[in-house]
């Protein structure tokens, strides 16, 4: 059930945030309902409650449905593959699903703000400063932090390299999650400055604290991933059964920090400018509802901004009217039909697929496995028993699911170990070789035995 804990974790928090988030949106906050910009005395009118009711009661049946529809994840325990396929259909279906009410009463509501003429401020305006525009980023932090995150992603890789090659995909991840926050404070950098109010000072302060306050968001959470990749390569090279317990730990720290820290972060930014802007009191309003298509995405070609405030839940959104913002946004949707299709095709392959060893005619040993293959010269093998169990470990580098574990692993006693085997269906073929140890068995415990005797009768005559 570890497996089912260790999803279900950021799943119930994906959950809380979006559902949260779209509750919001029904109450009228920072002249805005649905999305919509809105003066405060449309709140009484009777159309515009009856879509608040609506949406309340939709977006209730919506969430309801999808907390149901997640129950077969459990039932699905014992098969991991068919599991993770579920999880991975679940969170897409509900990512979309849960939109649909919103957009209705986004639509109902816009088309009654044209009814009534609610506009607020001038229509289709782009608005600039220019000496906002000059001064937006001389506050933020400064681009040599991240050789500090960087350094010790390089330390990482070099530390796993001393340990287990294996394990060099940590190394990469946490370089590559660092540039990937760098790239994101790049493009935050320079994105257009927002005009707040009619007084500049006001838009300087504000841009400034903005830009300061979410490069070093990024900043530290290039650090946290870092330590969570530091964390996760200590869990794998440990051998004690006994650490393998604070995976759970791990998940859900892990999971909840980096929320909560960006969460903070925003809530900050928006104190400070709704504080601000009241007092200063010369606040500028844009009518741009035309260019946010279904509420939540952007297209505005007249406005060159990549990056712009969402206007549903908290951070930035892209900017579709923009080329970069085509290339960007078509990029996202390629790569995640590219991941779960690929996922997909590779856990029902593994489902559907069992190795299989085979002694050659050149005196080897070949293990054919999608991904995991393995040969090795009957020379290399310095021992081969038929043991009735296997020691336990952590996964380097493979699959392994309630039924079968299949590829690098580090067991306890025995270090690097390649594992073709069925869970709890002995006996096993043990074979050591000179820097890891082998373990294979067929789904057939009679094979597995005739396979053993193979192997002992080919070392002999390979003698």
């Amino acid at each position: 059930m570890l497996m089912s804990i260790i999803f279900t974790i950021p799943t119930i928090i994906l959950f809380l945030v979006i559902v949260l988030t779209y509750r919001s949106v029904a109450t009228y906050k920072n002249g805005m309902l649905f999305a919509v910009t809105l003066p405060p005395e449309a709140m009484e009118h009777p159309e515009l409650q009856q879509v608040q009711s609506q949406y309340k009661q939709q977006y209730k049946r919506v969430w309801l449905s999808m907390l149901i529809a997640y129950l077969p994840f459990f039932a699905m325990y014992n098969w991991t593959a068919f599991q993770i396929i579920y999880f991975l259909l679940w969170t897409c279906t509900f990512v979309i699903v849960v939109v649909f009410p919103f957009r209705r009463a986004f639509r109902a509501t816009l088309e009654l703000k044209r009814q009534q003429d609610w506009f607020v401020g001038k229509k289709h305006t782009i608005q600039a400063d220019l000496r906002a525009a000059q001064l937006k980023n001389k506050r933020t932090a400064p681009f040599g932090l991240f050789i500090l995150p960087l350094a010790l992603g390089a330390l990482l890789t070099w530390w796993i390299g001393t340990q287990d090659t294996q394990l060099y995909s940590l190394g990469f991840g946490a370089i590559g999650i660092t540039l990937l926050f760098l790239v994101i404070m790049q493009l935050i950098r320079r994105s257009k400055s927002t005009v707040y109010s009619e007084n500049s000072d006001i838009n300087i302060a504000l841009n400034q604290s903005k830009r300061r306050s979410l490069s070093y968001l990024f900043f530290f959470l290039a650090l946290i991933e870092n330590l969570h990749f530091y964390l996760i390569a200590m869990l794998l090279l440990n051998e004690q059964e006994a650490m393998s317990q604070l995976w759970l730990a791990v998940t859900i720290s892990f999971s909840i920090l980096p929320i909560l820290l960006i969460a903070g972060v925003y809530r900050s930014i928006q104190t400070v400018q709704r504080d601000m802007l009241e007092l200063d009191g010369q606040t500028v309003y844009s009518d741009d509802d035309e260019y946010w298509a279904n509420g939540f995405t952007y297209h505005n070609p007249y406005d060159k901004s990549l990056m712009v405030p969402k206007r549903v839940g908290i951070g930035e959104t892209i900017n579709t009217g923009t080329t970069a913002g085509k290339i960007i946004m078509g990029g996202v949707v390629v790569l995640l039909v590219a991941v779960i299709g690929g996922v997909s095709f590779l856990l029902i392959r593994s489902e559907l697929t069992s190795p299989s060893l085979t002694i050659t005619a050149e005196h080897d040993i070949a293990i054919d496995y999608p991904m995991y293959s393995f040969t090795f010269d009957m020379e290399e093998i310095e021992e081969v028993e038929l043991v009735t169990s296997i020691p336990s470990g952590a996964k380097a580098n493979g699959e392994a699911t309630n039924k079968y574990a299949r590829g690098h692993f580090r067991l306890s006693e025995l270090g690097k170990t390649r594992l073709y085997v069925f869970k709890n269906n002995p006996p096993y073929i043990r074979l050591k070789l000179s820097d890891q140890y082998v373990f294979y068995n067929d789904i057939d415990p009679e094979v597995t035995k005739q396979l053993f005797e193979q192997i002992e009768q080919a070392i002999e005559a390979a003698r």
